[in-house]
């Protein structure tokens, strides 16, 4: 596999198999990675496509490109060019066998860094685990608060399952998922990776990586927790749709006691649909767990016990935080009139 192959290979990493038409990649994978020459990467690709790696698929005028995953020698030569893009990712030897530790001892299917030089700078990594289920999930917290003070480094770790990764993906609200994963280098078993895209046709034509905005908007916000369920008198204007986890997170930042109570309404209104591995992923990286888990204890005795016993496991995950108190006479008068 010579350099521009392994360039295009690379590109297609990021957007997840689909390349579209020729050009547009000629002019995306200059931007990324300096000077880029049509000649050149039309004859990586069609030394590509005779390898079966990747296929051309025409549609009137346009010839899209996409990665043949249906071949094995796709993800073969796939998971030759995430090795190259991995070892530039240098976190250290003891990081990254601690880091291998962890994929053999738990039902870890891959792990890929995210935006590593981006939050390397501030001390920081980004991982997405996906695993076979979430029965390990404190565990698997636990060990990674042991990595963390051994090494003293701050691990921010998403766990989903290959279902909860596709549906992340390709569903219509904006998460934070969306925006990391084109920028992904894949630690541990890039076949496995590969493997899901293949399964779940997840398809990066289809995927809205849209940067998700550095502050809200209080009509965004608005918009937003309207649709989960909490309906102050305000003029509401349709907008972008965030996540459920996402709002969640930003009420519980806000100076309004309203909003940041609301915040806890619409955990208690919608926790058999909340993924609580995203959200305690979205409280770890902004250093907020306390508050995630005064939130959290503060509904107990509002849930009832099939309810609670769903969220009992991430208070679990939490345990070592110091909580932050909320006001359990406040939280039901809102639960009362909100619900």
């Amino acid at each position: 596999m010579n350099n521009e192959e392994r360039k295009v290979l690379s590109y297609l990493s990021e957007e997840l198999g689909y390349g579209g038409n020729i050009l547009s990649m000629v002019n995306a994978m200059g931007k990324k990675y300096g000077n880029t020459y049509y000649p050149n990467v039309y004859n990586a690709i069609m030394g590509l496509e005779k390898k079966g790696v990747v296929s051309i698929i025409k549609e009137g005028n346009n010839r899209l490109v996409r990665l043949a995953l249906d071949n094995p020698f796709s993800i073969y030569y796939i998971g030759e060019a995430e090795s190259m893009k991995a070892s530039g990712t240098d976190i250290g030897s003891e990081i990254a066998n601690a880091l291998l530790e962890l994929a053999l001892g738990f039902d870890i299917i891959t792990i890929c860094i995210l935006r590593y030089k981006e939050y390397i700078k501030i001390g920081r990594m980004e991982i997405l685990i996906v695993a076979g289920s979430h029965d390990q999930d404190g565990k698997l917290a636990a060990a990674i608060s042991s990595v963390e003070s051994m090494h003293n480094s701050k691990i921010d770790q998403i766990v989903l399952t290959p279902l909860e990764l596709s549906s992340m993906l390709e569903g219509n609200e904006l998460n934070r998922i969306k925006e990391l994963i084109g920028d992904k280098s894949i630690f541990y078993n890039s076949e496995g990776f590969w493997e899901i895209v293949r399964k779940y046709k997840l398809d990066g034509n289809r995927i809205n990586q849209e940067r998700f905005p550095e502050k809200l908007t209080r009509a965004q916000l608005a918009y937003n927790y309207n649709r989960f369920g909490y309906a102050l008198y305000e003029d509401i204007e349709s907008g972008t749709k965030i996540a459920l986890e996402d709002v969640i997170f930003l009420m519980s930042a806000s100076e309004e006691a309203r909003i940041r109570y609301g915040a806890i309404v619409l955990l208690y209104k919608n926790c058999s649909r909340l993924n609580t591995s995203y959200l305690y992923y979205l409280f770890k990286r902004h250093d907020e767990l306390g508050t995630l888990k005064g939130m959290l204890e503060s509904l107990k005795d509002f849930y009832i016990s099939r309810d609670w016993q769903g969220i009992e496991m991430l208070v679990k995950t939490i345990q070592d935080k110091k909580p932050r108190i909320y006001d359990k006479n406040l939280i039901k008068k809102y639960i009362e009139q909100y619900c």
